[in-house]
């Protein structure tokens, strides 16, 4: 789990599994506004709601 991203005192902390992880959460929100984004435009400046 995420214990395993948190380096010991000496050890180097693993930065591409970290930035990976990273990466695949924020994926899917951010396909979802660019996918969705013309009607999010359309709702926020629409006099006809």
């Amino acid at each position: 789990g995420l214990q395993h991203l948190i380096p010991a005192a000496d050890d180097l902390p693993y930065w591409n599994v970290a930035l990976a992880g990273t990466l695949i959460v924020m994926l899917p929100p951010v396909l979802v506004v660019l996918f969705m984004q013309r009607w999010f435009v359309k709702g926020l400046v629409d006099p006809e709601k």
